[in-house]
C-alpha cells in the first residue's frame, strides 16, 4: 500500500440543485477521507447514500457537468480538483459508469478502446499496442472488431471498464461494476483490480457486492445518509461475522453456498421446449435443446457466462423471439408467439425502456381494469418494493435500484403466469434485494412460474428452487431435471 495520499476529501458537503436553483437536502454531508496511492478502496451502503456522488465529485462531474453546491474540498495528487482542467482530469481519473451505455461513442468495440487515446493524439502504433494489452488484460480479445449493439450486458461492461484503462489514469473510479458480470467476469475484475494497484493505480469501487474484491481490497467504507459511517480495512472486514452485515443491511462479505434446489419436477403443465434451436439476428445456432421442461410454477434461475443466450431464452418465452425448429408448449398444448405474449410477463435488464407513466403510482395502473381492487394492489405492491414515498414521483426520475423494483411491481400487476425477469437484483442493495427475493417467493407461492437470469449468488441462494444452464450451445436443467443435449455442429441459415 502506498504511503503518497493520492486524494484528499475534507469537510465536503453536496446538495443537487433543483429545477429552481435552489439546493435540495445534501447527498454528502461533511465527509473527510485520506486514500493512498494504489489502494483499493470499496465504497458501499444503500441505494442514496452517496455513493455515486462522491466518485463524481472526485472525477470533477459535481458540480463541473451536475449542478450541485459543493462545500469543502477534493484534493487530487496536490491539486484541488476544481482548478484541474478537464482535459487534464480526463486524462488521469478514469470512470466505469453504472450504465455502459451512456459513455459508448462509436459502434464496434475496438473502435471504443481506440477512442479516448485518439482525443489525445496518442499515437496509432501505440493505440494498437494498448487496445491489445488491454483487451487481454481483461479476457476479451473475441471481442474485438464486434458491434457494441451485439454484446450481452456484462460484455457491454467489460467493454466500458477496458475503455476506463485505455489513458493508463492514476485513478479509477468504477460505479457498480458487478452489476452485469458473470462468475469469470468477477474473477477478471479482481484480478484487473490487484494489477493495476500493484502498479500504483488508485482504484475507488462503488458497489453493492462485496465478496468478489476478496484478496484485493484494502478498505471498506460504508455510507449512511451521506456521512462515512465505517471505515474498515481489509483485516477489519474478515474479523466481521456475517450478522455485522445483515444487520446493516449490507452484502455478505464471502460467497453464500448456492443451496441445492428443491426439486421442481416437471409434470407436464408448465412451458416445454422440444427440437428448439435459436439463432441470433440469423447467425450461427446460438443455443438448442431436445426436450427442455419447466414446471407450472416456482422460481427457476437461468445460469451462464455473458453472451450465451439467457436473455434470448427469457424472449423466446414471452414471446418476443420465435422458434423456427422445434415446438414450444404448455399444459399439453401448443404455446404460440401471441398467446406466450398473453400469458407472460417481462421485466427486462434496462428497465427504462418499459416506464411509460407520468408518475410512480400512474405506471402501475396502466393496463389493468379500473378500480378500486387495482388501486389497493398497486398501493400493496408499492408497499412491498418499499416505493410507497415515491408514488407521486416521476419513474424516470428515480434510482436504478427503485426502477428495478418498480419493474418488478409491473409484473406482480399484471398477474402473469409466467414471469421472466433479466437480472433483477442488478444494482440493487441488500435490503432491495430481499424484498425482491420476499416477492418473487411469493408469486411462486401463490402459483406463478417466476423465470430469473442472474448472476447474482447471494440473491439465487435465497430464492432459486431450480436452475436452467446456459453454456456451450445447450441448455440444461439442473437438479435432476430434463436434461438436454449439445449441438453437435453449427449452423448457418
Amino acid at each position: 500500500m502506498g504511503l503518497v495520499t493520492a486524494i484528499a476529501v475534507s469537510d465536503l458537503t453536496v446538495s443537487y440543485l433543483g429545477g429552481d436553483g435552489t439546493p435540495l437536502p445534501p447527498v454528502l454531508r461533511g465527509v473527510d477521507l485520506r486514500i493512498a496511492s494504489g489502494e483499493c478502496v470499496l465504497i458501499t451502503g444503500a441505494s442514496g447514500c452517496g455513493k455515486t456522488t462522491l466518485l463524481r465529485t472526485i472525477n470533477g462531474l459535481v458540480p463541473g457537468f451536475f449542478d450541485a453546491a459543493v462545500t469543502g474540498s477534493v484534493v487530487l495528487d496536490g491539486q484541488p480538483v476544481d482548478r484541474v482542467e478537464t482535459r487534464e482530469l480526463a486524462r488521469s481519473v478514469g470512470m466505469v459508469f453504472q450504465d455502459p451505455r451512456a459513455e459508448f461513442f462509436t459502434y464496434d468495440v475496438t473502435s471504443e478502446l481506440a477512442f479516448p487515446c485518439e482525443n489525445f493524439a496518442v499515437s496509432g502504433e501505440e493505440i494498437r499496442r494498448r487496445v491489445e494489452e488491454t483487451a487481454d488484460l481483461l479476457q476479451m480479445r473475441h471481442l474485438l472488431g464486434r458491434r457494441l449493439t451485439s454484446l450481452s450486458s456484462g460484455q457491454k461492461q467489460k467493454v466500458a471498464i477496458a475503455a476506463a484503462m485505455m489513458l493508463r489514469p492514476r485513478v479509477l473510479l468504477f460505479d457498480e461494476p458487478s452489476a452485469n458480470l458473470d462468475r469469470d467476469g468477477l474473477r477478471m475484475l479482481r484480478d484487473t483490480v490487484e494489477r493495476l494497484t500493484a502498479a500504483g493505480v488508485t482504484v475507488l469501487i462503488a458497489d453493492h457486492r462485496i465478496e468478489y474484491l476478496t484478496g484485493a481490497l484494502d478498505r471498506l467504507l460504508v455510507l449512511e445518509r451521506g456521512r462515512v459511517l465505517h471505515d474498515l480495512t481489509a483485516a477489519d472486514v474478515a474479523g466481521l461475522d456475517p450478522e455485522w452485515f445483515s444487520e446493516r443491511a449490507l452484502r455478505l462479505p464471502v460467497s453464500r453456498p448456492l443451496h441445492e434446489p428443491v426439486p421442481s419436477h416437471p409434470d407436464g403443465r408448465g412451458p416445454r421446449l422440444q427440437g428448439v434451436r435459436l439463432r441470433y439476428r440469423g447467425g450461427d445456432v446460438l443455443w438448442q435443446t431436445d426436450d427442455l421442461s419447466l414446471p407450472d410454477r416456482g422460481v427457476i434461475g437461468i445460469a451462464g457466462p455473458n453472451g450465451s443466450g439467457k436473455t434470448s431464452l427469457l424472449r423466446l418465452i414471452i414471446g418476443a423471439h420465435r422458434a423456427r425448429t422445434g415446438t414450444i408448449t404448455r399444459d399439453g398444448a401448443r404455446w404460440p408467439a401471441r398467446r406466450r405474449i398473453r400469458d407472460c410477463a417481462y421485466v427486462m435488464q434496462d428497465i427504462d425502456y418499459q416506464l411509460l407513466g407520468r408518475t410512480v403510482q400512474q405506471e402501475l395502473l396502466i393496463g389493468p381494469p379500473r378500480g378500486p381492487a387495482t388501486e389497493r394492489r398497486a398501493a400493496e405492491l408499492l408497499e412491498q418494493m418499499g416505493l410507497d414515498h415515491l408514488r407521486d414521483r416521476h419513474p424516470l426520475t428515480l434510482s436504478g435500484g427503485q426502477k428495478q423494483r418498480l419493474g418488478i411491481a409491473l409484473a406482480a400487476m399484471k398477474q402473469a403466469e409466467v414471469i421472466c425477469l433479466d437480472e433483477p437484483t442488478s444494482g440493487l442493495d441488500a435490503g432491495s434485494m430481499r424484498r425482491v427475493s420476499e416477492l418473487l417467493t411469493r408469486l411462486a407461492d401463490q402459483g406463478a412460474l417466476v423465470v430469473v437470469a442472474t448472476h447474482d449468488e447471494e440473491f439465487a441462494a435465497r430464492t432459486v428452487t431450480g436452475w436452467v444452464d446456459v453454456d456451450s450451445g445447450r441448455l440444461e436443467r439442473r437438479n435432476a431435471f430434463t436434461s438436454v443435449s449439445d449441438p453437435d455442429r453449427k449452423e448457418t441459415p
